[in-house]
């Protein structure tokens, strides 16, 4: 005991220190967590409550994109295919086709369609077998627990191996000389819509097409009325319709109709059969497009597929589990403790996902200082220019660049600053608290002060526009 107390001590002197030279603008201490460090190298310039173990929300998405960098590597691509042991004769595939998803993050209805030409130009017209859709690149998705309340919304689509278009089908609005109208994009046959809209006349904007139409859905069933501005013409809107199965089954017959396929005859869940062809495939984007979709504008579905696909290229049957020991293995490799680290999704959509500012502050030193650091480093939201910091730190612009985070009790930030003379420093800073989600300018405030602090060339908090307190994720 007497060999603890004083490691106690040091370590409540220390953090007690750093909340009496650092303004906290407003927080209480207990409420947050902060680490900040040059990445070139010499003292922590801020450590306050740094080893406690915090819930991150979206800044966890650093880990897994750092993880990703460093295993699947910057170009790793997701290869989705179309594979058939049956024979091609005279256009007509006489068996079933199958769909061998390979959990691409990005893959959307125009892709799909260009999956499907590929079949058109094998040759393929009609498919007199079923459509067979393999799953077996995931064994489990995991969980994103006590969401409820926000199911149904786009945050909270749920990763799978053949996810396309993130399963939203779009309502895309127009108004012209042949009257208002609304069409279901892509046209799922499972779904039924029905509108009653009416012209509105002229407007002179339309910023969000919902201010003047109403959506309500019910499982399959979509009605759209109101009266639409002819300034909302081309406007469109999402809506989460269908299980993914069913999602993905119906944009394959509605988009191989388009293209003047018949078939196929019905659908199943089946891998594919030993010997199967390959008929047609589609080759994604490299990893670093994905991961600036994942951490520019926080896509929880696209973080939890990269984390995901650690698991699987770690050669685990049980997907989730491997992708947290590919995390812990490279966390181990660097030397840098996990003792904080909770994960449940490797996205930050979570209620247990627990790290410690320190841990992912290093993880930041070490991106900086690895060979992928450029990569991670375009990925993230530059300030006052893109993603979820477009509307903040204007007067700091956009040699910040961090991650954002935002549950209910969770207001984070985790990045990069560059001095004008390339000296970079790393910094963390958490809420944890019920007054979290109010305290956003205070957040921003002490990350502003610590910019000041490293680099007197900064504006500090005093130069924060009030307008800079615009709540993003």
């Amino acid at each position: 005991m007497k060999s603890v107390l004083p490691a106690i001590a040091l370590i409540l002197l220390a953090a007690t220190s750093t909340a009496a030279t650092l303004d906290l603008h407003g927080l209480k201490p207990d409420e947050v967590a902060i680490w900040a460090a040059p990445v070139e190298g010499g003292t922590e310039l801020a450590s306050l409550r740094a080893d406690a173990a915090v819930n991150p929300a979206s800044t966890m998405k650093l880990l897994t994109s750092w993880t990703a960098l460093n295993r699947l590597k910057p170009g790793y691509r997701w290869t989705t295919r179309l594979v058939s042991a049956a024979p091609l004769e005279n256009g007509v595939l006489k068996g079933d086709l199958v769909w061998v998803g390979a959990g691409d993050p990005r893959f959307s209805t125009a892709n799909l369609q260009e999956l499907l030409r590929g079949l058109r130009q094998r040759g393929v017209q009609r498919i007199d077998g079923r459509l067979l859709l393999d799953k077996s690149a995931f064994s489990s998705i995991g969980t994103a627990e006590n969401f409820g309340g926000d199911e149904g919304k786009s945050f909270t689509v749920e990763p799978d191996t053949h996810l396309t278009g993130l399963k939203v089908a779009w309502l895309r609005f127009f108004n012209d000389a042949n009257g208002a109208r609304v069409v279901l994009d892509p046209p799922l046959a499972g779904v039924s819509l029905q509108a009653r809209l009416s012209s509105a006349g002229a407007s002179t904007a339309c910023p969000d097409v919902r201010q003047w139409v109403q959506i309500r859905q019910q499982g399959g069933q979509i009605e759209v009325s109101g009266k639409l501005p002819t300034a909302c013409d081309g406007s469109q809107a999402y809506v989460n319709v269908l299980e993914h199965n069913d999602f993905a089954a119906q944009s394959f017959a509605a988009l191989w109709a388009e293209l003047g396929g018949s078939g196929p005859q019905g659908v199943a869940l089946a891998p594919a059969p030993a010997g199967a062809r390959t008929l047609a495939q589609f080759q994604s984007e490299p990893l670093t497009v994905a991961l600036a979709d994942i951490n520019k504008y926080s896509n929880n579905t696209m973080a939890r597929t990269v984390y995901l696909t650690l698991g699987r290229e770690e050669g685990g049957s049980d997907t989730p589990a491997a992708a947290q020991r590919a995390v812990r293995r490279l966390l181990a490799e660097q030397h840098i403790s996990d003792e904080a680290l909770v994960l449940e999704n490797g996205c930050g959509l979570s209620r247990r996902e627990r790290v410690s500012a320190r841990m992912l502050g290093q993880v930041l030193l070490n991106a900086a200082r690895g060979p992928y650091g450029g990569e991670l480093l375009a990925s993230l939201p530059v300030a006052s220019e893109d993603g979820t910091l477009k509307r903040r730190f204007a007067s700091i612009g956009p040699r910040l660049r961090m991650k954002t985070g935002t549950l209910k009790d969770v207001k984070a930030l985790a990045g990069y600053w560059q001095a004008a003379d390339g000296r970079r420093l790393a910094i963390v800073a958490i809420i944890n608290s019920p007054r979290a989600l109010a305290m956003g300018p205070a957040l921003d405030g002490i990350v502003a002060d610590l910019i000041h602090r490293f680099d007197r060339s900064a504006p500090d908090s005093s130069q924060l526009a009030p307008a800079e307190a615009i709540m993003q994720p």
